[in-house]
Protein backbone atom coordinates (compact mmCIF):
# COMPACT_ATOMS: atom_id res chain seq x y z
CA UNK A 1 0.00 0.00 0.00
CA UNK A 2 1.94 3.05 -1.16
CA UNK A 3 1.44 6.24 0.81
CA UNK A 4 2.80 9.16 -1.19
CA UNK A 5 0.39 11.72 0.29
CA UNK A 6 1.92 15.21 0.26
CA UNK A 7 0.12 17.69 2.51
CA UNK A 8 -0.27 21.29 1.46
CA UNK A 9 2.00 23.61 3.43
CA UNK A 10 -0.54 25.30 5.70
CA UNK A 11 -3.36 23.24 7.23
CA UNK A 12 -6.34 25.27 8.44
CA UNK A 13 -7.00 25.14 12.18
CA UNK A 14 -10.11 26.26 14.03
CA UNK A 15 -10.48 25.45 17.72
CA UNK A 16 -9.62 21.78 18.22
CA UNK A 17 -10.32 20.98 14.54
CA UNK A 18 -7.97 20.86 11.55
CA UNK A 19 -8.50 20.69 7.78
CA UNK A 20 -5.70 19.00 5.82
CA UNK A 21 -5.51 19.07 2.03
CA UNK A 22 -2.91 17.58 -0.26
CA UNK A 23 -2.12 15.38 -3.22
CA UNK A 24 -2.08 11.62 -3.73
CA UNK A 25 -0.02 9.96 -6.44
CA UNK A 26 -1.02 7.42 -9.06
CA UNK A 27 -0.98 4.03 -7.32
CA UNK A 28 -1.77 5.34 -3.84
CA UNK A 29 -4.55 3.68 -1.90
CA UNK A 30 -3.95 5.08 1.59
CA UNK A 31 -2.91 8.32 3.27
CA UNK A 32 -1.60 8.44 6.84
CA UNK A 33 -2.70 11.65 8.57
CA UNK A 34 -1.48 10.76 12.08
CA UNK A 35 1.08 13.57 12.03
CA UNK A 36 -1.82 16.07 11.78
CA UNK A 37 -4.84 14.51 13.52
CA UNK A 38 -5.84 12.37 16.45
CA UNK A 39 -9.17 11.48 14.81
CA UNK A 40 -10.47 11.85 11.25
CA UNK A 41 -14.11 12.92 11.02
CA UNK A 42 -14.50 13.26 7.22
CA UNK A 43 -12.35 12.60 4.18
CA UNK A 44 -12.74 12.91 0.42
CA UNK A 45 -10.45 11.77 -2.39
CA UNK A 46 -10.92 13.01 -5.95
CA UNK A 47 -8.94 12.68 -9.19
CA UNK A 48 -7.68 15.94 -10.66
CA UNK A 49 -8.36 15.36 -14.35
CA UNK A 50 -11.44 16.34 -16.36
CA UNK A 51 -13.35 13.18 -15.45
CA UNK A 52 -12.81 13.75 -11.74
CA UNK A 53 -15.26 11.85 -9.60
CA UNK A 54 -15.12 11.67 -5.81
CA UNK A 55 -14.31 8.20 -4.51
CA UNK A 56 -15.55 6.51 -1.39
CA UNK A 57 -12.91 6.86 1.29
CA UNK A 58 -12.76 4.61 4.34
CA UNK A 59 -11.48 6.12 7.59
CA UNK A 60 -9.22 3.67 9.42
CA UNK A 61 -7.97 5.29 12.64
CA UNK A 62 -5.83 8.19 11.46
CA UNK A 63 -5.46 6.86 7.90
CA UNK A 64 -7.71 7.23 4.89
CA UNK A 65 -8.05 4.15 2.66
CA UNK A 66 -9.39 4.50 -0.89
CA UNK A 67 -9.38 2.80 -4.27
CA UNK A 68 -6.33 3.52 -6.43
CA UNK A 69 -7.35 6.48 -8.60
CA UNK A 70 -5.20 5.30 -11.51
CA UNK A 71 -3.92 8.87 -11.67
CA UNK A 72 -3.00 11.74 -9.35
CA UNK A 73 -5.63 13.29 -7.15
CA UNK A 74 -6.50 15.50 -4.20
CA UNK A 75 -7.43 14.56 -0.65
CA UNK A 76 -9.19 16.69 1.94
CA UNK A 77 -9.83 15.61 5.52
CA UNK A 78 -11.36 17.27 8.57
CA UNK A 79 -10.55 15.98 12.02
CA UNK A 80 -9.54 16.63 15.60
CA UNK A 81 -6.03 17.84 16.35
Amino acid sequence: MPDNFVADGRPSVFGNMIVVTGTVANGDDTADLSEFMSEILMAQVQATDGTATALTACIDGTSVDFTDLGRAGRLMAIGKR
